[in-house]
């Protein structure tokens, strides 16, 4: 699904209008009947209750109008509180204040106290104060609203962004409303999927109010993966398939102390789907692997006096790799000197799709070319930094890559001309091309050791099965994401560990499998 700007909806608003004649104001009363609709739903399940809306005196506000009255309609006790003069309210908001006459009496620049009890005294609070327009820091005398419907006890319904996000970016800037749920118009605003704002936004509910498809389908540039979305990436299996057919991979990982992060990657790609799976480590580690891993392959290599391996370990390693269909390098690996001329060897020779990881990418951004060699690289690669790993790799601050994480991703894509995964809340898939995906699973129990070495055999796995670079990254991340999910809901985010992953992981390919569209057959009589 399509995810975009503020700026890109409004774009959209105005093509609606000019494009395919849609008023503006029947875009308003479908948006703020939709509002309606969800709050009966709501307050059904509550066993009914009352309302409350605050709004503000743009077009959200005009949504929460029309929601008050259809609410009002539908026999709702409604009170509407607008932050604002009513000489402030204009155009197609102007119209459904005028509408409330003889229904809803509005109360106007509310004091603190009767915010307070307004909020308290209500069981349902409609948020309509700020929308996709809004930028920067509310002004003061949004604060005390915002505060009230935060701490008044209410359910709290936003209306296509909570209150104080900036739909374009996704920051906040001073006082904002956390929502329980948010409904959007159309399609998902970027401040709803990234963080900080993803944070307030609660469940966010995508709502058609009638734009039309052809402008949907075709605004921005960034993607959010959906259930079937993902059910069509995922590779398909010939029934006549063979290990050697359904992908191989080689892992070049571990280093003495760092046996799991190798052991976690090769059993991902295992996981993944992968027919093959080979872990070149150091020779001295050989034992334990073949202790940990029942059904990955090892091969030794030449190592150094502290068990990491050696530069002599590239010319074993390009030859192994003649007969694969990717490359894992990273996971474990370590920092040692000599180990990363191997990875830069390595990188720089091969063409073989290559998944860098960790240390492998710590080792090209420690090197002085290393940025070379990556743009220089025949074969496609696949690189999985954290922020701090971006950071070195692309010579920025890791909180400059923290306050724009989409473009940090994008630049790096572009610049490097790889498929670029900025892990974190909300991990980010860039393409060379420039086109984004932000993430929709995962959860905060994936911030442990290890699990960005499941994500890199992961991706390695499903690459190895003849996806395309982008859609191993965007369903690896999906599918990595939702087995975190999973393994939430039955171990906790507090308990749960990265093998819990690799453990979870077939349910999270059911669940995907099930999200499949199955083609209706028709029988000879219809």
């Amino acid at each position: 699904m399509r995810v975009v700007t503020g700026t890109e909806m409004r774009e959209i608003d105005k093509r609606a209008a000019k494009e395919y004649k849609i008023p503006s104001l029947d875009l308003m009363e479908a948006a703020g009947r939709a509002v309606a609709h969800r709050a009966e739903v709501i307050l059904k399940g509550m066993g009914e209750g009352n309302v409350l809306v605050v709004a503000g005196p743009g077009n959200n506000g005009g949504d929460g109008f029309v929601a008050a009255r259809q609410l009002h309609d539908t026999g709702h006790t409604v009170t509407v509180m607008v932050v604002g003069d009513e000489a402030d309210i204009k155009g197609d908001a102007a119209i459904n204040l005028k509408k409330l006459d003889g229904l809803v009496k509005p109360v106007f620049n509310p004091d603190k106290a009767a915010l307070q009890r307004a909020c308290v005294e209500t069981d349902l609070a409609i948020d309509a104060l700020y929308g996709t327009g809004f930028h920067g820091h509310p002004p003061e005398t949004a604060t005390e609203p915002i505060c009230a419907l935060n701490h008044g006890g209410s359910y709290v319904l936003a209306i296509d962004i909570p209150s104080g996000v900036e739909a374009d970016t996704g920051r906040i800037g001073g006082a904002v409303v956390e929502a329980n749920e948010t409904s959007t118009f159309g399609l998902p605003k970027l401040g709803c999927v990234v963080y900080p704002g993803a944070a307030y936004a609660g469940e966010l509910n995508v709502v058609d109010i009638g734009f039309p498809a052809e402008l949907l389908d075709t605004a921005g540039h960034i993607e959010r993966p959906t259930p079937e979305e993902m059910a069509a990436l995922l590779p398909p299996r010939d029934p006549q398939a063979h290990k050697k057919s359904v992908g191989r991979v080689l892992v070049v990982a571990g280093s003495r102390g760092m046996t799991g992060a190798a052991a976690l990657a090769a059993m991902a790609a295992l996981r993944a789907g992968a027919g093959l799976v080979v872990l070149a480590c150091p020779e001295s580690l050989q034992k334990i692997f073949e202790i940990k891993l029942t059904e990955v392959m090892t091969v030794g290599l030449p190592e150094t006096a502290i068990g990491t391996i050696a530069k002599d370990a590239t010319e074993k390693i390009i030859e192994l790799a003649a007969d694969f269909d990717v490359l894992i390098v990273g996971p474990g690996l370590s920092t040692n000197a000599a180990s990363a001329e191997a990875v830069c060897a390595i990188a720089g020779t091969t063409e073989l799709p290559l998944v860098l990881d960790a240390d492998g990418l710590n080792a090209l951004a420690a090197t002085d070319n290393g940025r070379e060699i990556i743009k220089e690289r025949a074969g496609e690669i696949i690189v999985t930094p954290h922020p701090g790993e971006l950071a070195r790799l692309i010579g920025q601050e890791t909180r400059a890559i923290q306050a724009d994480r989409l473009a940090a991703a994008g630049e790096a894509a572009g610049e490097l001309n790889v498929v670029t995964v900025l892990k974190g809340a909300a991990t980010v898939v860039a393409a060379p091309d420039g086109r984004l995906s932000v993430n929709s699973t995962g959860n905060a129990g994936l911030a442990t050791a290890g699990t960005g070495d499941v994500l890199a055999g992961l991706i390695g796995g499903l690459w190895a099965q003849r996806t395309t670079a982008e859609d191993a990254a965007i369903l690896g991340v999906y599918l990595h994401g939702l087995a975190g999910d999973l393994a939430a809901l039955a171990l906790t985010e507090y308990s749960l560990v990265a093998n819990d992953l690799i453990e979870y992981m077939p349910d999270a390919f059911s669940a995907t499998l099930e999200a499949r569209v199955r083609p209706t057959i028709k029988s000879e009589e219809e």
